[in-house]
Formats: C-alpha cells, structure tokens, sequence
C-alpha cells in the first residue's frame, strides 16, 4: 500500500466518523469554505456595483464643477441655461448617493431617519384618512416590490430608446466631423458632438445602474424560496390572526345559539300569539346583539394581535356599516316591525296580494302566503308588502269555488271545476273541453256556484191559450206540478228532489205565462240543464195528455170602414 493510498483511507474514516458522531470535521469545515467563497464571491460583485456608481457619481461631480466654472464667467442668458443644467446633474448626483448608500447597506430602510414633518390638527375627513392611511401604507407595502421593479424596467426601456437616438445622433455627426470642418462649425460640431457622447454615457450609467438595483431586488433566492417564504411568513402573521379571528366569532355564535335554543324551548310550550311575538322579538334582538358581539370579538382579536392592515380593514367595515344603516333605516324599522309581527300585515290573518285574498302563513325573510281553496302557496320578498294591511279572516270565504263546483257563466253555460290554483282555474265543460282563465281574473267574474249553499234552483217559463182561462188559476197549476214531479220521480234524481212550485207569473200578450220553480239538493248541480229539460217535458207531454193548445206568437189584422 502506497503512502497516498493509506492518507485517502485515512481521510475517509475520519469524515464517516465525524458525519455518524456530529463532530465537526472535515464536511462542515468544507461547508463553512464553500459560504465563505460564497459570500467573498458577493462582496465582490457588491464591490464591483460600488465602484462603478462611485466613478459615474465622481464624474458628475466634476461636471457640475466645471459648470459652475462656466456659470461664472457666462453671461446672464448663457447663465439660466448652465443653472438648468446644474440643477439636472445635481438631481443626478443626489439619486447616485442614495443608489450607493442602499447596495452598500443591503437595501435597509433609510426612511426611519428622515424626519417627518408635523401634522396639524384638521377636520373628521382628515381624522378619517388618517384611519384609512394604514391600510393603504400596508398595501403600498405588499406591492412596493413589483412596483419598483416594474418603475426600474420602465426606466430602462426609456433610457434604451435614448441610447439609440444618442448612437444615431452620432453616427450621423461622425461623416460630417471627418471632413475637418474649420473655424465656429468646428467649435459647433464638437460641442454636439461632445453634448450627444454625454447623453449616451448617461443613458448607458443609467441602465447599468438600473440593472443593479433590479438584481439587488430580487436578491439570490429563487423563486420557490421566495413563494415558501412568503406563504411561511402568512401563516404565522396575518393567517394566524385570521383563525384567531374566526375562532372567537365562532365561540360567539355557537355560545348564543345555544342560550337561544334553551329559550325557544320554554317559549314553545305556549303556543299563544303573543308568545310567539315575544319569542320573535328575542330571536330578532339576540340576532341583532350576535352580530355586534362578533364584530367586537374581531376587533378584540385584532387589536391584540396588532394586524393594522385587518384592523383598518375593519374599521372602515364599521363606516360602511354605519353609512348603510343611516341611509336604510326607515326601511329596517318598516320590515323589522313585520317580522316582530307588530306591523300593518300580521300572521294568520287575510290580505288581498295580486287580486287574490291569502292568508299569511308566516312572516320572514321570505313571507308565505296560501289560499286554503288554492292548490300551492306563494314565497314573497317582505319588501314586497310596504303599503299592504291586513285583517281577520272570520268566516269569508277564500274563493267563489272549489274543487268539484259546478258554476253557471255567461248565459247559464254549465262550467265543472277541476283544477284551481295560484295562476289559473281550468273549467270542463259538458263535453269535456277544458276552458283555463286566470285566477285573478276568474276571482272577479260574476257567476252562480251551485255546489255551495247545500241547494239550488231551477226556473223556468210555459206559456197556455187564453182559451183556458177558466181553469187557469187551480187547474192547470197542479196538473203542471204533479207531472213535473212524476217525471223528476222516474229519474235516479228522485232522491234530490227539495221542492216544486208552479205559479201563474203574468197574462202576457198572447198568452197565460207560467213560472216553474225545482230546488234540488246541491249534489245534484251537475244536472241543472238536465232538470230544465225534464221540466219543459213535464209541461208539454201534459198538454198533449190533455189537448191544451200551446199559443205562438200570431199577427191579428183589422179592416178600417170608412
């Protein structure tokens, strides 16, 4: 084994030994070599930056000496021009110095040691921006970064194009100097020359100065570090904070929820309205006093916690708020009182909404209304009922039918109801056509229900001859009546039959006018044009039995003697 050979194996044993014991040796001394080169590696390049804005920053400060030189032994005109232009370096110098002094201190903030100037007393407005100024420096400080990168990329694309037009200018000023002009075109010529080479050199020390403080930005940490730092850094700040948040609103609302549950349950014994009132006049207020309680638990939360940015948040949360309410207050106090059911419309009693008559189910966020004759109910906005009062129901009825009615319309046109609803009232005919009219407007619509009421009648009119007058008065009625009734009785209608009246109604021109009167029961109404029949039947077959002539209507001419 050679000599080299046994100092590797050598070597190698000590550093296994000292990675399984921690002892510091051979890695970490190598560890520690590699951050100082790093480290001596960026101390020179900080050097490097240093150096190159000392000498443009040494140049300018020669310039504006030598201006001032000039300054002096100008005339007045020349002088206003040379001041322009010392003013112009001066500005420059002064941005150099502060380039230099963030390198070299690693981009510390030096606002901390500029003296800020007082503040006077002013008016709320003022008080106000004086709250809002920290959520605004805290954005300004979340966007400082892309901000100044984005003004420094700017910047150098402004100095580029003066760079180009500074190299055209002297590219098309090189042809015209190598002719050796002579004399004050050759004084005129350099001094353009000279003017234009100080605009480029200027355009060129901006860039590369601009360069460094984009790179002095972005430090040495890429861009994974930077996103693991930032989301590191949220979650022990501001996330923190926010759960911190969320965590106390939380334990309000669940601690108040839970005392209100245990009122609910002694309220919900007494079923009583005014109980109820009083139950909702709690539920509302506690509401109301969670929602302040939470806001106060934040602000608590982030006042401790001294988040300015959340906290300014909050603050102008509060302003909005109190904006708000200021200008929706009369409406709050119009639907707070509906909800408490101490309004104009209250629970359980009849309103008319829509043309219709309903009856409030129950008043909320969304109040719903049903007809109890009306198959559905409807769900309303309570901003819908502003201007609309209520009453108590009593014993009107809710609707002029209901399901199964038998309705006459028009000219005695027999109408089954068989669907009603908040929309429309679909109707079957006879013959089993389905007429659909909207509810609001069958609602208003004259009719004759012969359903309700328990009975309903049937009228009619029979006309006989004069020539019967003798027997017009006993006769004639009761042998009407009795064949109406024989032949109602041989119908499966016997059963419904209630009354039948036959009277003489008037001597009309051309005849003796009788009125025919059948009251059936109610369950007999799907029948009504049925029963005129039979009894226009009755009446005729009866003239037929006893030979009465049937008058129709005949024109009786006279002759006029002289």
């Amino acid at each position: 084994m050679t000599y080299s050979k046994f100092c590797f194996i050598c070597k190698t044993l000590t550093l296994l030994f000292c990675c399984l014991t921690g002892v510091p040796g051979v890695a970490q001394q190598a560890t520690t070599g590699d951050q100082d080169s790093q480290q001596r590696e960026k101390a020179a390049v900080v050097l490097e930056r240093l150096q190159y804005i000392q000498n443009v920053l040494s140049q300018k400060l020669v310039e504006r000496s030598e201006l001032g030189e000039r300054i002096e032994a100008a005339n007045e005109q020349d002088q206003a021009d040379l001041r322009r232009q010392a003013d112009d370096i001066t500005r420059d110098i002064q941005q150099l110095r502060i380039t230099l002094e963030s390198i070299a201190t690693g981009g510390v903030d030096t606002s901390l040691f500029v003296p800020q100037p007082v503040e006077k007393q002013g008016n709320w407005q003022e008080d106000i921006t004086l709250i809002a100024q920290p959520v605004i420096d805290s954005l300004k400080d979340l966007t400082e970064k892309p901000r100044k990168l984005k003004e420094l990329n700017d910047s150098i694309d402004g100095r580029q194009q003066e760079l180009d037009t500074a190299n055209q200018a002297l590219a098309n000023l090189q042809p015209t100097l190598a002719e050796n002009p002579s004399g004050d075109l050759e004084q005129s010529l350099k001094r353009l020359h000279k003017t234009w080479s100080s605009r480029r050199d200027d355009a060129l020390n901006a860039i590369e100065i601009a360069q460094f403080q984009i790179a002095d930005l972005r430090g040495d940490k890429t861009l994974t570090q930077s996103i693991v730092t930032a989301v590191v850094g949220f979650i022990k700040g501001r996330g923190l904070t926010i759960v911190l948040a969320a965590a106390a609103a939380s334990i309000v609302w669940f601690g108040v929820r839970f005392l209100l549950r245990g009122y609910r349950a002694t309220m919900i014994k007494n079923e009583r309205p005014e109980s109820r009132t009083r139950y909702r006049v709690a539920a509302y207020s506690v509401h109301a006093l969670t929602g302040i309680l939470i806001l106060i638990a934040i602000f608590v939360v982030l006042y401790q916690r001294g988040d300015v940015l959340l906290l300014g948040l909050l603050v102008l949360l509060f302003f909005g708020l109190a904006l708000g309410v200021r200008q929706l207050l009369p409406q709050y106090i119009r639907e707070a009182r509906l909800l408490l059911n101490i309004g104009a419309m209250r629970e359980a009693e009849r309103i008319t909404f829509c043309g219709l008559p309903w009856r409030v189910e129950n008043i909320n966020m969304y109040t719903t209304l049903h007809n109890p004759e009306l198959n559905g109910s409807l769900r309303i906005p309570l901003a819908e009922f502003h201007g609309i009062n209520s009453r108590p129901s009593g014993n009107d009825s809710w609707f002029p039918t209901s399901l199964g009615d038998f309705v006459l319309l028009g000219d005695d046109e027999l109408f089954e109801v068989i669907d009603q609803n908040p929309d429309t009232v679909e109707l079957k005919q006879r013959g089993g056509q389905i007429t659909s009219v909207p509810a609001a407007e069958f609602y208003t619509r004259e009719m004759t229900n012969l359903t309700r009421g328990g009975t309903f009648s049937v009228t009619g009119t029979f006309r006989l001859d004069y020539k019967y007058q003798s027997i017009c008065l006993d006769l004639v009625p009761d042998t009407l009546h009795a064949a109406i009734s024989n032949n109602l009785s041989e119908t499966d209608l016997a059963e419904m039959v209630v009354d039948i009246n036959v009277e003489l109604e008037q001597a009309g021109e051309s005849s003796i006018d009788y009125w025919l009167l059948v009251t059936m029961q109610s369950k007999a109404a799907k029948s009504y044009l049925r029963i005129q029949r039979i009894m226009q039947s009755a009446c005729i077959q009866t003239c037929a039995e006893k030979n009465w002539e049937i008058p129709y209507p005949h024109l009786v001419l006279a002759q006029r003697t002289e």
